[in-house]
């Protein structure tokens, strides 16, 4: 995922739309964002709360073997 993708929230009725200026684009389609943003943003957060999760099992488990040793 890029880092300079700013972040699109699905419920923020106050974001300012783009602004691009061709003739062939409908305005109510241009200020539709894109909704794959949206999932592949939750699943790259999902992806780091596992990580995250499985650190701290991995951990826990360590301390307990050095604990019984």
């Amino acid at each position: 995922m890029d880092k300079n993708q700013p972040f699109f929230d699905p419920y923020n009725f106050n974001m300012q739309p783009n602004t691009i200026n061709q003739q062939n684009i409908d305005p109510a389609i241009e200020q539709m964002p894109n909704p794959m943003m949206y999932y592949e943003q939750q699943y790259m957060y999902y992806r780091y709360l596992t990580q995250v999760l499985e650190y701290k099992i991995k951990l826990k488990e360590y301390e307990n073997l050095n604990k019984q040793n």
